[in-house]
């Protein structure tokens, strides 16, 4: 059976054809950098990327959740330090002023530096982080104190996810910590009383304010433990969603990337391949290069 020159070509042409193609997929994947850049390149290794890449976000956004819960609750604990700095100093003035040596006088001016200390105190609960008041609870768009020191947050505590399907608490109970809540005590009316007994010369108020000032000082440093050891869960589990996510990473490289040696050492040989075939192709019908192409 004869074998015709047309059907010879075409064999031939289909060759070339097939191995200018190999070619060029091998140029786009070193240019790309990407083995596998739509489904039909590699279906199964298509999938793994898309899975690999659903894990990374989902990790991504985990991480940055606690991370800035970390950083609220650091700052949540850097305004009760202020707090505490504020009862520390009322507390001195208690023991201090609780001397009959000192005057009615000497009481009204402590009086004042007292309700300074009051306003801070407010001012520092009032703490905006972000777009949120710290102290409200989940009633965070508002001033959480008012000019007085009454709470207008709630009891709510607010709950972050730190891993699938786990949630941390992630604020502090300012109705408890402050106002005393479950039986604990009110520090703000207890500096604003301190301030009042001051001002009208009350010994007794005063020696009172002394033990109040004490406990508010104790409860704020639970409440301080509590911010502490939330901050930890929060850190650690950014650690572990960090560790997690660059693993996803890595995976979903390993299977989209492309290995620059292979892909290099692939597209000497298919450059090689094309060479011959053309070569082939010309030797055949007995053509010059410059007349294939």
């Amino acid at each position: 059976m004869r074998v015709s020159d047309s059907y010879v070509f075409d064999l031939a042409n289909a060759r070339l054809m097939r191995t200018r193609r190999e070619s060029t997929a091998v140029v786009d994947q070193i240019s790309s950098g990407k083995r596998v850049e739509a489904p039909w390149d590699d279906a199964a290794a298509a999938g793994l990327i898309t899975r690999f890449a659903q894990e990374r976000a989902r990790q991504d956004s985990l991480m940055t959740a606690a991370t800035r819960s970390s950083d609220e609750l650091a700052a949540v604990d850097g305004a009760l330090d202020q707090v505490t700095t504020a009862l520390s100093r009322a507390r001195e003035l208690a023991v201090q002023l609780s001397n009959d040596t000192y005057s009615p006088s000497d009481r009204r001016n402590a009086a004042a530096e007292v309700q300074q200390l009051f306003q801070q105190v407010v001012g520092s609960l009032n703490l905006r982080f972000g777009d949120r008041y710290v102290f409200g609870g989940t009633a965070d768009q508002a001033p959480p104190f008012d000019a007085a020191g009454a709470y207008l947050g709630n009891a709510a505590t607010r709950r972050v996810e730190i891993a699938p399907g786990i949630l941390q608490d992630a604020s502090i109970r300012a109705d408890v910590a402050l106002k005393g809540a479950g039986g604990g005590v009110d520090v703000l009316a207890s500096l604003s009383a301190f301030a009042t007994a001051l001002t009208t010369n009350d010994t007794t108020g005063i020696r009172s304010a002394v033990g109040a000032l004490a406990d508010g000082t104790e409860q704020l440093s639970v409440a301080r433990s509590r911010a502490g050891a939330m901050m930890n869960v929060f850190d650690v589990a950014a650690s572990a969603a960090r560790v997690t996510r660059d693993d996803a990473t890595k995976g979903r490289s390993g299977f989209e990337d492309v290995d620059l040696v292979d892909a290099s050492t692939r597209y000497a040989a298919t450059e090689r391949a094309l060479e011959a075939s053309m070569s082939a192709a010309a030797r055949s019908f007995r053509l010059s290069l410059l007349d294939k192409l």
